[in-house]
């Protein structure tokens, strides 16, 4: 649930929205920053419902792998409220769900999953992209959900979607807050991937994408490979793998600067054709 158009006129301050207040057993509330479109970018109740399930596991578990369904567009001058239910505490893996909700009711569900350390063995078959600008000498944008983005032009009829990204606040060094603050980046670009796999392709303009598409995020999965940092910048390569009637999915790897492969990420959404008669 995201404006899909980089340089927005007024990008979010994110100074709260990687900080919860305790509300009860289990329950925490977030805050959402304005977004100029009028409803909750995505990312937000995807970082916001992973930070209240780590809130309950232990130090020595960190988060694998997350499923998450939208369900309401949610009002940003209201608290969504999460309320994580522990569903096993395992020597090896933690699982939690997590449901957050406003006055209207459950806005969307999560469950993710979080595992101790292991030594093994460690290999990488996704190629990292050759001869790519480097963002921090390229003329970066600030978007609407207040991501740092510059993207990479890709030929037309391409349905690939290939952009830099960065949380633009510093974070510390807790991995924790890393893998969250990447959660809140990793809705920046899929539904890009998927309007680039539509016939009538990616709108140039915040405009002509509302004169052309009526779209939203449906379900969210994310693979968390290797930490790293997410206020560095990290180049997410998605690609559209077509559209079945109103429905399209992308998927693909999340990398670091260094070219390691830290995260994948797999979304469902919704993208209606406007220019249809």
């Amino acid at each position: 649930m995201t404006d899909p158009t980089p340089a927005d006129p007024t990008p979010a301050d994110l100074t709260n929205v990687l900080r919860l207040e305790a509300h009860g057993p289990d329950v925490w509330l977030g805050e959402s920053p304005h977004y100029h479109w009028g409803r909750i970018y995505g990312g937000l109740v995807i970082a916001q419902a992973l930070l209240a399930a780590t809130q309950t596991v232990i130090q020595e578990h960190s988060v694998h792998s997350l499923h998450g369904y939208f369900i309401l567009g949610g009002d940003p001058t209201e608290p969504v409220r999460y309320e994580v239910n522990r569903i096993r505490n395992g020597r090896s893996f933690t699982t939690r769900t997590v449901v957050a909700r406003q006055s209207g009711g459950a806005i969307f569900n999560l469950s993710c999953s979080f595992q101790r350390f292991e030594d093994g063995v460690e290999t990488q078959t996704a190629d990292f992209p050759t001869g790519l600008a480097d963002p921090e000498t390229s003329p970066w944008a600030k978007e609407g959900s207040g991501v740092d983005r510059f993207d990479i032009k890709l030929d037309e009829g391409d349905p690939r979607s290939m952009a830099w990204v960065r949380y633009p606040l510093p974070l510390g060094d807790d991995p924790r807050i890393h893998a969250c603050a990447l959660a809140y980046l990793s809705d920046t670009t899929p539904m890009d991937a998927v309007a680039a796999s539509h016939p009538n392709g990616m709108p140039e303009t915040s405009e002509q994408w509302h004169d052309t598409y009526m779209s939203a995020s449906l379900d969210h999965a994310m693979w968390f490979h290797r930490p790293t940092r997410a206020d560095d910048w990290l180049l997410m390569a998605l690609k559209g793998q077509g559209i079945i009637r109103t429905r399209g999915l992308s998927t693909g790897p999340v990398f670091s600067a260094d070219g390691q492969h830290v995260a994948t990420i797999a979304q469902e959404g919704l993208i209606r054709d406007l220019t249809r008669s």
